[in-house]
């Protein structure tokens, strides 16, 4: 499946990162030179990057998104299982290559999204939950914990009213 093209308008989103001799990387738009963190941190926060080498003006974006994995995997961020690592090494077929061009980079944008759409409607549940919180935890036991992992306050609960005929007449003698 060819991947699309990018628009002017999408190129220019892309942030300019040059590759000097000694692998200092240099941020034409902010004018600083980066380390790989700093890279992790603008990827995470949604731009692409190009990564230029100064002297041959060769695209390197690549070689340095790899090392940055590397480097990942250094501060032991396991991202990628080392069985996974041998497959890859091993597999010299086009068809192997052609999975990793095409249908990977799929896949984990369809995970990516699938993610999303799963926190989204949990965080809404939740949200539903907080303002009906004994409904809650008739649905999920334990809901008040998960509430308290995902900082959803809620408001005081009251004891829930008496549903047998015996649990409301001696709740209607009590307040006599």
């Amino acid at each position: 499946m060819p991947r699309k093209k990018k628009t002017t308008k999408e190129a220019s989103d892309t942030l300019i990162i040059k590759r000097y001799g000694n692998r200092r990387l240099y941020n034409t738009e902010t004018g600083s030179y980066v380390n790989y963190q700093d890279l992790v941190k603008l990827i995470r926060d949604g731009h692409d990057i190009q990564v230029i080498d100064s002297t041959t003006k060769a695209d390197v974006t690549k070689s340095v998104l790899m090392q940055i994995i590397l480097e990942e995997e250094k501060s032991d961020k396991n991202l990628l299982p080392t069985t996974f690592l041998y497959q890859v090494l091993r597999s010299r077929e086009e068809a192997a290559q052609d999975f990793f061009k095409h249908y990977l980079a799929a896949s984990f944008a369809a995970y990516m999204k699938t993610k999303e759409e799963f926190d989204r409607r949990f965080r809404s549940l939740l949200d539903m939950g907080s303002s009906a919180p004994n409904l809650l935890e008739k649905f999920i036991p334990g809901a008040e914990t998960v509430k308290e992992l995902f900082g959803i306050s809620h408001k005081e609960e009251t004891p829930p009213e008496a549903t047998t005929p015996n649990e409301k007449e001696k709740t209607t003698r009590r307040k006599k």
